[in-house]
């Protein structure tokens, strides 16, 4: 726990929580514009459950880019300042020296998420819809997963690799998740062997996007799809079991 906590409060000294809410108030003052002569589907984009969707899948974006640039350097830093060393003399072992560090990173990227969904509330409450704070709450169950995938895989992979290549790797990830949707329809009109692997690549990128959408559904009284919940949940404990299983040899 104490290396957690430590994790949290390097974190909140490079005032990163502060930069969030900064990116928060943001997102309420563009989304709090006049959009009355945008509509979807025939209904006007100023209708809070048109419009949840987007806002949703904006702030976990934010959240989840945030949550990249928090985890990535967690590991590579701490070895590069040795303080390593000073926990294996307490004889603490390197998985759980690991596990900490990205719980570390997971706690920080979610308080930077529910600073981002606080927007979501306050805008709600601006335009009359407080009616639906308690969903809002609710989705951001649906963030917590978000932002736990990437760190959980960002920690695991910049235990054995270079920080560089770990961002082009998460990055990658993170960006085919957010857009996987968009990467199906795609590919939906690729054939033979080629597109039968972009395909196959595809399917084994975290649901990202599925995720925001089942929040948005939440909040719209549409059904959830279960399966993508699970499917997140596989993903941070694939995550889960490398950072357990990695060991870098610096130790």
């Amino acid at each position: 726990m104490e290396i957690t906590l430590n994790v949290i409060r390097e974190k909140i000294r490079k005032k990163m929580l502060y930069i969030t809410t900064i990116i928060g108030i943001l997102v309420v003052t563009l989304f709090s514009t006049d959009m009355g002569s945008l509509t979807i589907g025939g209904r006007n984009i100023s209708d809070y459950y048109v419009l949840v969707p987007i806002l949703i899948n904006v702030v976990n974006f934010l959240a989840g880019a945030i949550a990249l640039a928090m985890s990535i350097t967690t590991v590579p830093n701490e070895y590069e300042r040795r303080t390593s060393h000073l926990i294996w003399s307490r004889g603490v072992g390197q998985s759980r020296y690991h596990m900490c560090l990205a719980m570390g990173n997971v706690i920080v990227s979610w308080i930077s998420g529910f600073i981002l969904y606080l927007t979501l509330g306050i805008f709600a409450v601006i335009n009359g819809y407080s009616n639906i704070l308690g969903l809002i709450l609710v989705s951001t169950f649906f963030m917590m997963i978000y932002v736990a995938v990437i760190c959980m895989l960002t920690t695991a992979l910049s235990i054995k690799l270079p920080a560089v290549v770990t961002g082009v790797i998460m990055i990658a990830l993170f960006v085919g998740g957010a857009f996987r949707s968009i990467l199906i329809l795609v590919s939906a009109v690729l054939t033979g062997f080629g597109g039968t692997v972009i395909k196959r690549l595809i399917s084994a990128i975290p649901d990202l996007a599925g995720l925001s959408k089942q929040a948005g559904n939440l909040i719209q009284g549409k059904p959830v799809n279960v399966h993508v919940i699970v499917m997140g949940l596989i993903f941070i404990w694939i995550a889960g079991l490398g950072i357990l299983v990695f060991r870098r040899s610096e130790a």
